[in-house]
């Protein structure tokens, strides 16, 4: 049975042909964005933070410390940076501010027992339905109320406004996996830590919004599944996408670079 994550259905979206080229040739490229380590780095810390939870609070200057230790053990050389003029060190001391007001704002931690860190789910998008669904929640929380919460965290440069969360795909289709993983998740709350402003920002799906989004992600798998072009479709996105050589709208521009100069 075929498998898809809210990344599979987002990166067909955004570009076909880069699709194709991770999940179907499945050819590995190390290259990544800064802005992408930075994201990532900020989640192990918070992963390791609420891991001690269960048996202390862990000092903020740890938790700095940690991220440092992380940050240079996972640096690499393909990690690239497209802003003129920006540094890794730039970026770093940036996951430190997050880190820091995001300490200061959730101390000590007290907001409710954790359910899941990281935590992968697989689940089928309805019953009977030919497809299954995966993917990974970074907080699983149950809330003193007896809620379930879904924690996201967000390091990126972008405000959303509440009706663009309130339409919000990614947590939704996580919302879905938890009330059919336990059905005793009557009140489900989708929570985004945007840390890049030191904002938290909530949303609540109703019973009929989840339904429209299961059809909605049901009909953009059928038509994955039908795909046969697999176009490439040129974007912003296209400065952090790593296949370029293998793009007919970009290939010609990497040859060029390799051309000696005078």
């Amino acid at each position: 049975m075929p498998e898809y994550s809210i990344s599979q259905l987002n990166n067909f979206e955004e570009c076909a042909l880069q699709y194709r080229l991770i999940y179907v040739d499945r050819i590995k490229r190390y290259e990544e964005g800064v802005e992408a380590f930075l994201g990532q780095r900020f989640h192990e810390a918070m992963e390791w933070l609420y891991r001690e939870r269960a048996f202390r609070v862990v000092p903020l200057e740890e938790l700095l410390a940690y991220y440092e230790k992380v940050w240079a053990e996972r640096w690499h050389a393909e990690v690239k940076i497209n802003k003129e003029g920006r540094t890794a060190d730039d970026y770093k001391l940036m996951g430190r501010r997050f880190i820091e007001d995001y300490y200061k704002r959730h101390y000590p931690f007290e907001e409710g027992r954790v359910l899941g860190l990281e935590r992968y789910i697989r689940f089928p998008l309805a019953e009977g339905s030919r497809y299954n669904c995966k993917g990974i929640i970074d907080r699983l929380m149950l809330a003193p109320d007896g809620a379930f919460e879904i924690h996201d965290y967000k390091t990126g440069s972008g405000l959303p406004d509440q009706a663009g969360l309130d339409e919000d795909r990614q947590l939704g289709f996580y919302q879905i996996g938890v009330q059919t993983l336990w059905p005793e998740a009557k009140e489900v709350r989708l929570i985004w830590h945007l840390v890049a402003f030191d904002l938290e920002m909530r949303s609540r799906r109703t019973p009929d919004a989840l339904e429209g989004l299961r059809c909605e992600i049901a009909g953009l798998i059928d038509k994955i599944e039908a795909e046969r072009e697999f176009a490439p479709h040129e974007s912003a996105l296209c400065n952090w996408c790593p296949y370029w050589d293998l793009c007919p709208v970009k290939k010609h521009l990497v040859k060029v670079e390799g051309l000696p100069r005078d």
